[in-house]
């Protein structure tokens, strides 16, 4: 007998098979589920698309074909605190690109604080933290708008604190010392000393740190040395973990997609998509949007399948100055375009978002997953269930996704590529 755990569109199974008459009792913590507004569901879902959008673009300014990994959301949290100070036309294209049209800046807070509050409780047994920071140039006293630093701490939880810049060395001790804090030293750097402008007015900063176990682990006995080949044809040996389960599959003309459910099993999981013959990572990445997306998890199967994935580890790196511009939000990187009146009461004038970045890491083996992401933006001023049997080997380059179900958000996206 097999424990199927539905959740709408998405099941968790079991292959444990308890003898005749055996009583099965569920010990697994009791989850929560995010309640979003009917506004803020839709908010949700836009911020699909985005992800997608997104990570579709840095795929394309990618100049190899390295694995990647991307905290989507993250980047949502800094727009977030961005559009917070913002004001006309970087004010719109900053709510445009994230999907949440002509939402002013009080609907955007308060959809970021829903997932700040809500996500890290959804489910006892898997952890996720976020941590926001605000940090001002004592050098240049900068002095806060009043509504922006509440909006800061009521919204976003944010640290508001100030560095010398012109103090490099302490600065970016400090700076990166959060990073590393806040990601359990998976991201221990994310600005060095030629980044850090010693004429900066702010960094906001946003970190994430995720840790889980699967539902149902593998066993590192099953793993083995095994062939992965890549989209180039090179064949090499990696450490494949292996087990046979009940699980939730799907497919389409472009991928086959494997569910592997976290913790309880019914809120987070990790999708891994598998291009089919003839179709490739990009072909996966250039078809997703969140309407395919959800078509996609609407025609699963429950099977039962004999499953390999890859034990690995990557980390990346990635500029969204150029992805954020081709999306549609280009002006708050021009000093003479973006309008942040709202940051700073006696720094007003043509403050630009000089620097974005992200750096993101990810841990995979028969434990689980162990993910983060950093993301920092410098601010200047400038003049259907079926059973049936199946295989899923993972042993060529594949997408894979992380994201909650409730609010139906993605916090992680990334590939493998077998480096």
């Amino acid at each position: 007998m097999s424990l199927v755990l539905s959740t709408g569109m998405f099941c968790a199974c079991s292959s444990d098979e308890p003898g005749n008459g055996e009583m099965v009792i569920n010990m697994l913590p009791k989850t929560r589920q995010i309640e979003l507004t009917q506004e803020q569901k839709a908010f949700a879902n836009k911020t699909t698309d985005f992800s997608f959008n997104l990570f579709r673009v840095v795929n394309q300014l990618s100049k190899d074909q390295k694995s990647s990994i991307l905290s989507p959301i993250s980047v949502a949290y800094v727009l977030g605190m961005l559009n917070d100070g913002a004001a006309g036309n970087t004010a719109k294209e900053i709510t445009s690109v994230l999907g949440f049209g002509d939402g002013d800046a009080k609907a955007v807070n308060e959809f970021c604080q829903k997932l700040i509050d809500g996500a890290p409780q959804a489910d006892p047994s898997v952890t996720l933290e976020i941590a926001n920071a605000v940090i001002s140039n004592k050098n240049l006293d900068v002095k806060f708008e009043s509504q922006f630093q509440r909006d800061m701490k009521q919204y976003y939880d944010a640290e508001v604190t100030s560095l010398d810049f012109t103090k490099k060395t302490d600065a970016l001790r400090q700076i990166n010392g959060w990073c590393s804090n806040h990601t359990k030293g998976m991201i221990p750097e994310i600005l060095s000393e030629k980044e850090l402008s010693a004429d900066a007015l702010l960094l906001l900063m946003n970190a994430l740190y995720f840790k889980a176990t699967w539902t149902e682990k593998f066993d590192p006995k099953d793993t083995s040395m095994e062939i992965f080949t890549t989209e180039s044809g090179q064949q090499k040996e990696m450490p494949m973990m292996h087990r046979k389960a009940a699980a939730c599959y799907y497919e389409n003309d472009v991928c086959s997609m494997l569910y592997l459910p976290y913790g309880s099993g019914d809120l987070w999981s990790m999708e891994i998509l598998l291009p089919k013959e003839g179709k490739t990572v990009e072909d996966i990445i250039n078809s997703l949007n969140a309407e395919s997306w959800r078509d996609l998890r609407s025609h699963g199967k429950s099977a039962v399948i004999d499953i390999k994935i890859p034990r690995f580890e990557t980390t990346f790196e990635t500029d969204l100055i150029q992805p954020l511009s081709t999306l549609g939000a280009p002006s708050m990187f021009d000093p003479f375009h973006a309008e942040f009146p709202h940051i700073s009461s006696n720094k007003k004038e043509n403050l630009y978002v000089e620097l974005m970045k992200q750096k993101a890491a990810i841990e995979v083996n028969e434990e689980g997953t162990k993910t983060s992401a950093v993301t920092v933006s410098e601010l200047l001023c400038g003049d259907n269930f079926i059973s049936e049997k199946g295989i899923f080997y993972a042993n060529s380059p594949f997408v894979y996704v992380i994201h909650e179900f409730s609010s139906g958000v993605i916090f992680f996206i990334g590939t493998f590529q077998g480096d």
